[in-house]
């Protein structure tokens, strides 16, 4: 039997109400409390006798005699899927994160947990994102740079703003004019080749075309293959992960201890994160419809960002299974668009 079949419309807007109720309240709802808050036209009894058959259908619980009812994570589902009203954010606040995310910030990374800390600060519940890994994504540029004594900073950037740096110390003296040979020459031979296309062969050829001095490519060669190492590996970024405090459902220290432990697993947060990094909408993931034990009281909502072409990473927000998830997914699809934007900004600059 499908939802439609199993619930007509007063047994939805029923729903709908024990729903919003809850999700504000953190109470069980009782029929009287549906009866006097919401115009629905019912009795008190019809209202009991409606939740009954919700109760039944397995879309509410009764957490206990005489209390009021809770959604079920297929209440919660059916909610997300057919009842809950999206709307936009309010006008200061989509103008508060476009502001944040106009600063011009040139590299991904960085931009990645710009987002991550707005969409925490507007939803009031934790934030993860997963930067891209960029292994395949061509370079941009690659630049040596003096900065003092023996030591050079070297710096990859690749597409859609993705740096990564490495301070080196050479082996043997070069002057200003050698280093920006040395950065001139490796620029011009690298760009445009996938990371982990890049050899060493190919970069030692500067040794003995710019006739450079032992000791000085194989410190660079080796600054390069770390930051390429660095880029070939996504970053997991969260933020707000104490908000989740603030919620009665985590009074619980132990299994507030368990979640927190949870969402310190950078492995199991990518593994997460790269299932809906090619999703462009926002995924709703529901109590028991996570995997790990740790996640059955939580809701994720994450979604992928890019370049319009390929999405790059993921972001997403997690907080108790009552969260206000038409705020929540406003907010991610919101900032998640915002993040398409500046990548493709990124790429054409």
């Amino acid at each position: 039997m499908s939802w439609d079949e199993d619930l007509n419309e007063r047994k939805k807007a029923i729903l709908r109400s024990i729903v919003d109720d809850y999700i504000h309240t953190a109470q069980p709802v009782g029929s009287r409390t549906i009866s006097r808050k919401h115009e629905l036209g019912l009795s008190s009894a019809t209202i009991r006798n409606e939740m009954a058959d919700l109760e039944e259908l397995g879309y509410i619980a009764q957490p206990h005699t005489s209390a009021g009812r809770v959604p079920s994570d297929k209440g919660y589902r059916f909610y997300v899927d057919n009842l809950v009203q999206v709307q936009d954010l309010a006008n200061e606040e989509m103008l508060r994160i476009r502001t944040a995310m106009d600063e011009r910030i040139g590299e991904l990374g960085e931009l990645v947990r710009r987002a991550a800390t707005l969409i925490s600060a507007v939803t009031g519940y934790a934030t993860v994102a997963m930067t891209p890994q960029a292994e395949e994504n061509p370079i941009r540029s690659i630049q040596i740079v003096p900065v003092g004594g023996q030591r050079v900073l070297v710096i990859i950037v690749a597409s859609g703003g993705v740096v990564n740096s490495r301070v080196v110390r050479l082996d043997a003296e070069l002057s200003d004019e050698g280093i920006h040979c040395l950065s001139a020459f490796l620029d011009q031979r690298l760009s445009g080749k996938a990371v982990s296309d890049i050899r060493i062969s190919l970069m030692l050829e500067a040794e003995q075309e710019l006739g450079l001095p032992d000791g000085i490519v194989l410190p660079v060669v080796e600054g390069l293959r770390e930051c390429m190492r660095r880029i070939g590996h996504a970053e997991i970024m969260m933020d707000g992960m104490m908000n989740l405090l603030n919620f009665p459902e985590f009074n619980d220290l132990f299994k507030a201890r368990e979640v927190m432990d949870l969402l310190r697993e950078d492995d199991f947060l990518v593994e997460l994160l790269q299932k809906v990094g090619k999703r462009t909408n926002p995924e709703v993931r529901i109590g028991a419809e996570n995997e790990r034990r740790s996640l059955r009281d939580l809701s994720l909502v994450t979604a992928g960002y890019g370049d319009g072409d390929r999405r790059y990473g993921a972001i997403g927000v997690i907080g108790p299974t009552r969260m206000t998830y038409s705020r929540v997914i406003a907010s991610i699809d919101y900032v998640r668009k915002l993040l398409d934007r500046e990548i493709l900004r990124m790429i054409r600059d």
